[in-house]
């Protein structure tokens, strides 16, 4: 690592919680990570060391077992995980109830689940968000503040930068992370301020536009939604109901809305691998009628891919719509992060699965997709606006 990693890590720590969590004196805080191990990875524990220096508050850590949640998954001990996402569940509830801080810290195992079945992997899921579920929808409904960030560890450089030499991978990593997160910026919180104003200032551009449609264009990719008239184009920035300002996810570039449940019409090609419960689906394709997929594939990870399309009614559907600027770090890159939040602020996207309620302006259930799972799909494609589309 670089001489100035610890000042830096140290920085990355303040933006998460202080541009991010906007974490406030009194407040405990809970670091979980309820998306893949059910717990913090343990080679993340330098990460958290410095979260629990800066914030100097009252901080209890969720840890994860990969090696656990593999057996998990090989062996079908459903029981066995239902007692651990409940228990987790439970500590979650417990910090929300009192209005304490929830920081969910995000690794990526992408071949934590190799060769487990794709049926047990989607149970896994499955099971996970129904404990999960309800937290999060507390969460974006303004319970408390919250904040999901990076979390670097050796297992997710090896997947993301398998093209560069053993020692270089994971400091390579870090350098992305932490140029994405703004940490490198001469003054990062005010760079936070500006550029979260800059996200405001065009999801009010959208919003004033009342767009009846949105539609997706690129190689592969041919995709039109319908929006409802309620929709309104949001950011990661929220509010708790007792108006405490917050982040829901650094780094963010994304503004986004919900598109009519049954709208979707065309094709999709994603253009990046998606990252899912420790498995990795590559090369997806969607076709959509009447606001369902009609046909799926991909290269690897079919199995999953289909068992994800039947855990429910509304799996099959899209839940989300983001548009993503075409020059941000992330996008600079051009790497493949195998990470669901860097991925999906790398590009813009569409999601399967669950919308957020607070995307329309008043509630409109026919609208809403509803579903056990929210799976983020980057697209290579422009965006075409209503009167926008080329001749």
């Amino acid at each position: 690592m670089p001489p100035d990693f610890d000042l830096r890590l140290r920085t990355f720590a303040e933006v998460i919680l202080r541009a991010g969590l906007n974490l406030q004196p009194g407040q405990r805080l809970l670091i979980a990570e309820p998306y893949e191990l059910q717990g913090v990875d343990r080679s993340a524990e330098i990460i958290v060391e410095s979260l629990i220096k800066v914030a100097a508050c009252d901080v209890e850590v969720i840890w994860g077992d990969a090696g656990q949640l593999r057996q998990f998954a090989l062996n079908k001990d459903w029981r066995g995980f239902v007692q651990q996402a409940g228990a987790n569940a439970s500590r979650m509830q417990e910090y929300i109830n009192k209005g304490d801080a929830l920081l969910f810290l995000q690794s990526s195992q992408p071949r934590l689940l190799e060769g487990v079945p794709a049926a047990n992997v989607t149970e896994l899921r499955r099971i996970a968000w129904e404990y999960y579920g309800p937290i999060a929808q507390q969460l974006v409904q303004g319970a408390t503040n919250w904040t999901i960030a990076p979390a670097p560890i050796p297992a997710w450089a090896d997947a993301a930068y398998h093209d560069q030499p053993d020692a270089a991978r994971f400091a390579a990593l870090w350098e992305d992370v932490f140029a994405a997160m703004r940490v490198n910026e001469p003054v990062p919180l005010a760079a936070w301020r500006v550029h979260l104003a800059l996200l405001q200032h065009r999801r009010i551009e959208l919003n004033a536009r009342k767009l009846p449609t949105l539609r997706y264009k690129g190689e592969g990719t041919d995709l039109t939604v319908a929006l409802p008239p309620e929709h309104t184009w949001c950011t990661a920035q929220l509010t708790t109901r007792t108006g405490l300002p917050f982040v829901a996810n650094l780094p963010t570039e994304e503004i986004f809305t919900a598109p009519h449940r049954d709208s979707a019409e065309g094709t999709v090609r994603v253009s990046r691998p998606v990252s899912y419960g420790g498995s990795v689906i590559d090369g997806i394709e969607l076709e959509f009628k009447r606001g369902r997929v009609v046909a799926a594939s991909a290269r690897t990870g079919a199995d999953l891919l289909q068992g994800i399309l039947q855990t429910d009614e509304g799996a099959g559907c899209l839940g989300e719509v983001a548009v993503v600027r075409e020059h941000s770090s992330l996008a600079r890159t051009g790497r493949l992060f195998f990470h669901p939040l860097l991925d999906e602020n790398a590009q813009s996207h569409v999601a399967l699965g669950e919308a957020y309620g607070f995307c329309l302006r008043r509630p409109n259930p026919a609208a809403l997709n509803r579903s056990l799972v929210h799976v983020d799909l980057p697209l290579d494609a422009s965006i075409i606006l209503p009167g926008m589309e080329p001749t």
